[in-house]
């Protein structure tokens, strides 16, 4: 049987707040050695309302001059935000993944509350199990650019 998301994401992941400084996020980035980060309404609501990646930082933040107790909440993604539910089939993650270009997914409940992310390197790790060849194909397609840079 396919396996589902709830199989492959990592629980609990790190998470920020909107109030969360962009120096703070950068840090928490470092030590998890992630890109991204679900942004979270609250610690205790976990609802999800935004995503903040490495490139964020970069471009809204240091590129903009601003300092790095800037929150997150001016620096995040908070439209047309990517998830996925915990009984999504990864064939169905894995192509969300590569049409909407990112490397990482935040998985959520009916509430929107963070429940796991699931990343790149967890669809890699289960198709090497299952010896699956058409991964690079994906991961080809993940990493195209979108649009001209």
């Amino acid at each position: 049987a396919l396996k589902k998301a709830r199989d492959l994401m990592t629980e609990n992941p790190a998470c920020v707040t909107p109030e969360t400084t962009a120096q703070e996020a950068a840090r928490l980035m470092e030590s998890h050695d992630v890109g991204s980060l679900p942004v979270v309404e609250s610690s205790a609501s976990k609802r999800l309302v935004g995503i903040v990646t490495d490139r964020d930082l970069a471009l809204r933040v240091l590129g903009r001059g601003e300092s790095g107790n800037l929150p997150v909440r001016d620096a995040m993604s908070s439209g047309n935000l990517v998830c996925i539910r915990a009984e999504d089939d990864i064939d169905d993650v894995e192509k969300l993944m590569g049409r909407n270009q990112v490397r990482r997914i935040p998985v959520v409940d009916d509430q929107k509350r963070v429940l796991g992310v699931i990343a790149q390197a967890d669809l890699a790790r289960e198709r090497k199990a299952i010896g699956e060849k058409d991964l690079g194909k994906v991961l080809e397609k993940i990493s195209e650019p979108a649009g001209v840079r």
